[in-house]
C-alpha cells in the first residue's frame, strides 16, 4: 500500500495541483493531511474545496483553527515582527476571504486522528499531541519524540508544522514530518510531500520534491495584496528550541 501525506498546504492551489497529479502518476492507494489548509497563501476557498473534494482523512492546523475561529493569531513563530505583521495581515485576510461554510468546515476539522492500518497505529495531528502549533523539528533531542511515541504508543505518527520533510525512528514509533506543499524552503522552492511504502512488515519513507508555476502563484499574492515571502520565507527553526523542547516534555509529564 503506498499513502501519500501532505502538510501545510497553505492556500497555494497551483502546488496542491500539482501534488495531487504526482500522486496519481505514483498510482497512491491513500492520501492523508495533516493541517494547515489556509493561511499565508492566496487560495484559501478553492484549496478548502480541492480537499474536500477529494475527502481524505483530515486534521487542523493551527492557521486553520484561527481562521475557522476568526482569530487575532495563528499562533505561529515568525522569525521577524515585519515578518509577523505580514503573517497578521494575511490571517487577516483570509478570515474575510473564506465564506461562513468553509469557516464552519475548518472548525469542525479533528486536532488529532487515531486509526488502524495493516496491523499498525496511526497517529496524525499537526504540530504535537499538546498543541497544534507545536514545532517538532528534525533537531529535537531524541528524547522529545521518545516521549511522544510512549505516551501516544503508536506505531506511524505523522505531522506538519515545521515545513521540514523527515522520517525519524524512535523506539518502535515512525515519525514522519510530511514537508509543506505550500511553502517552499531555502534549499527547495517546490511543493513537498512524504510518500510511505507499506507491504508487510517493511516500511519505507521517501518525499518528492513537485515543480508548479510560481510566478503565477506571486502574481495572486500580489493581487490580493500579500507579500510573496510569506509563502517562500520558512518558519526559523531555532526560534526558542529548547524552550519549546522542554515545554513539550513538561506538558506531557
Amino acid at each position: 500500500m503506498r499513502i501519500a501525506v501532505v502538510a501545510d498546504l497553505h492556500a497555494n492551489l497551483p502546488a496542491l495541483r500539482a501534488v495531487l497529479r504526482d500522486m496519481a502518476a505514483l498510482e497512491c492507494d491513500r492520501m492523508w493531511c495533516v493541517g494547515d489548509i489556509v493561511g499565508r497563501g492566496p487560495h484559501p476557498n478553492e484549496v478548502i474545496q480541492e480537499l474536500r473534494r477529494v475527502e481524505v482523512p483530515t486534521v487542523q492546523g493551527n492557521w486553520d483553527e484561527a481562521v475557522g475561529l476568526r482569530r487575532e493569531h495563528a499562533g505561529a513563530n515568525w522569525p521577524t515582527p515585519e515578518a509577523e505583521a505580514e503573517g497578521q495581515a494575511s490571517l487577516a485576510w483570509t478570515i474575510e476571504r473564506t465564506t461562513d461554510e468553509q469557516r464552519a468546515w475548518l472548525r469542525q476539522l479533528p486536532a488529532m486522528l487515531r486509526f488502524e492500518l495493516e496491523g499498525r497505529s496511526v497517529l496524525l495531528f499537526h504540530g504535537s499531541p499538546v498543541r497544534q502549533n507545536e514545532y517538532l523539528w528534525r533537531d529535537r533531542p531524541s528524547r522529545v519524540f521518545a516521549r511522544v511515541g510512549s505516551d501516544q504508543g503508536d506505531d506511524l505518527i505523522c505531522f506538519g508544522n515545521t515545513h521540514e520533510a523527515f522520517h525519524r525512528v524512535v523506539g518502535k514509533s515512525h515519525f514522519v514530518a510530511a514537508g509543506s506543499v505550500g511553502c517552499g524552503t531555502a534549499s527547495d522552492p517546490n511543493a513537498c510531500y512524504a510518500v510511505i511504502d507499506v507491504a508487510g512488515p517493511e516500511m519505507t519513507v521517501n518525499f518528492r520534491s513537485v515543480p508548479y508555476d510560481h510566478a503565477a502563484v506571486d502574481a495572486d499574492m500580489l493581487a490580493a495584496g500579500l507579500p510573496p515571502s510569506l509563502l517562500w520565507v520558512p518558519p526559523e527553526p531555532h526560534l526558542g528550541l529548547e524552550a519549546e523542547a522542554h515545554r513539550l516534555v513538561e506538558a506531557e509529564a
